[in-house]
């Protein structure tokens, strides 16, 4: 890598910490204060662009929100949010991108390895958004959880100004940010939004059945303080009964609510729960500020869904 870089503590690291040809950046960090080493994704030199475009991709980063037209290149699909030794999380990329993208909050569920997290929302959401997702708390990287809802915010903040500071334009600033999360991070997805609907008025509340009292305490709150729409997903069947009472609240408060129920019987974010909320993930950001671009998937999708609307 440039010897520019070194300076600012960026390191590349391949997945499974095999050594990798560091891939030349198309933004450089806005302030290089936090060091942020890269996580390689594996996919980065098939979607970088031709290098031409990576010095395009800088130019227009520097000029300011003219319209950033050469695709966003040079980085793998993931990159690690530190600021000296404390971990921040990890960014998904949008790679190719043409245009500003908006910001998408995803909280990992208790002892899920982040990367694999950050990974799954990416494909949930056609890899359209920066996908940030924030290292939870503990000191054991295999047992990492959340505390409340002002750490979990703080934690938050932390990793998105991260990602801001390294890609400056490419990230649209909207007033509201679809915040995601499963198991654990679900539990604080309905504890955050309740405190702060006017930022997080798109939610998605992934089988907090095993701990769901915020999910079914929330909905009051966050729907008066401006909370829109409400994704609830079940991945065993044990999940139902509390996530549908859930999504009844919301529809209760007059707001949208709809319940994904995926085809497996096994708590975590696997394949086929991906595709199930691939479903609903166009119904979920119809709207939002920053994903009028966002294509939604064509194709058959495995699950079911429930809609529940304002009664």
């Amino acid at each position: 890598m440039r010897a520019e870089f070194a300076c600012i503590g960026l390191v590349l690291l391949a997945r499974g910490c095999a050594p990798h040809a560091p891939a030349e950046r198309a933004t450089e960090p806005a302030d290089p204060s936090p060091p942020l080493a890269v996580l390689d994704g594996g996919t980065a030199g098939n979607d970088a662009g031709d290098a031409g475009d990576t010095g395009k991709a800088a130019e227009a980063t520097d000029a300011g929100d003219a319209g950033l037209h050469a695709p966003l290149g040079g980085y793998p699909e993931q990159l690690e949010l530190v600021d000296g030794d404390d971990k921040l999380g990890v960014v998904s990329v949008p790679l190719g991108a043409r245009e500003p993208r908006p910001l998408m909050i995803a909280l990992h569920g208790g002892s899920e390895k982040i990367e694999h997290a950050c990974a799954a929302w990416r494909e949930v959401t056609e890899a359209y958004a920066f996908v940030v997702c924030p290292h939870g708390w503990g000191g054991d990287e295999q047992r990492l959880g959340w505390r409340n809802a002002a750490d979990t915010t703080r934690r938050i903040t932390r990793a998105v100004d991260a990602a801001k500071k390294t890609f400056g334009a490419w990230i649209e600033e909207t007033p509201t940010i679809v915040l995601a999360g499963f198991s654990m991070g679900a539990v604080q997805v309905a504890l955050v939004a309740r405190s702060q609907p006017q930022t997080y008025r798109r939610i998605v509340i992934g089988d907090s059945a095993h701990k769901p009292a915020s999910a079914l305490a929330f909905a009051s709150a966050w729907v008066k303080g401006g909370g829109e729409r409400a994704l609830f997903l079940c991945t065993t069947s044990g999940c139902e009964p509390s996530m549908r009472a859930a999504a009844k609240n919301v529809a209760r408060e007059k707001a949208k609510a709809r319940l994904n129920i995926a085809p497996t019987q096994k708590h975590g974010l696997s394949e086929p729960v991906v595709q199930s909320v691939k479903r609903d993930s166009p119904w979920l950001v119809e709207g939002a500020e920053g994903w009028e671009g966002y294509v939604a998937p064509n194709e058959d999708l495995p699950g079911k869904t429930e809609p529940y609307e304002a009664e």
